[in-house]
């Protein structure tokens, strides 16, 4: 394999981890929390369910960190060969040029996020530390520059999604005119706009 096919094969790759399994599991990962709305009763019993998952450490290893890893790494890499300000021929527009500038910028802010919160809430718990129930998060998330910094986490997190669903529509083909482009473009604001909202809500459901 050259260079060149290489590198097709590794941003298909990067592309593609962004969306499955990473953007599966950040569904799933609203699905569960937005449980805390309903009270600790309702979330505890959702993360219990998920604890009793057979398998559980294979799947975290093998299906979340390391195509975290992979995908956040590599992303690093792209952002580095790349000129942010200046983007590739293919983002005509203001939007897609401050699109690409924001995928680079929330990718970064996300690896820092997410290094924060699974220290937090997985790993302390792992080496012993408190068990991350309703009545930890409630705690763990009551000081305003916790919450703050979860809130950006979880603008930053949707973003990159919803831009990556467009970006994976057009490295993949899905997207091949200028109008299905444009549609895309306007469906992906409106995924970041819908679940940034569920993802402030659920920061604010622990109290």
């Amino acid at each position: 394999m050259n260079a060149d096919t290489r590198e097709f094969v590794l941003r298909r790759l990067h592309s593609l981890t962004g969306i499955f399994p990473i953007g599966v599991f950040l569904l799933e990962h609203f699905y569960t929390n937005a449980k805390a709305q309903y009270g600790p009763d309702a979330f505890n019993r959702a993360v219990e369910e998920l604890w009793g998952i057979p398998y559980l450490w294979a799947a975290e290893i093998f299906l979340i960190a390391l195509p975290i890893l992979f995908h956040g790494i590599y992303g690093l890499f792209i952002t580095y060969q790349g000129d942010p300000l200046h983007p590739a021929p293919g983002y005509q527009t203001r939007y897609r040029a401050l699109a690409y500038l924001l995928q680079r910028l929330t990718g970064v802010v996300l690896l820092a996020f997410i290094g924060y919160h699974v220290w937090n809430t997985r790993i302390q718990w792992a080496l012993g530390g408190p068990k991350p129930d309703f009545d930890y998060m409630k705690a763990y998330l009551a000081p305003g520059t916790v919450k703050a910094v979860y809130v950006v986490g979880v603008l930053c997190a949707c973003y990159h999604l919803a831009n990556g669903l467009f970006n994976f529509t057009y490295k993949w083909g899905l997207t091949v005119s200028a109008r299905s482009q444009d549609r895309m473009a306007a469906v992906s604001v409106l995924i970041f706009l819908a679940m940034s909202a569920v993802g402030i809500h659920i920061v604010y459901s622990f109290r």
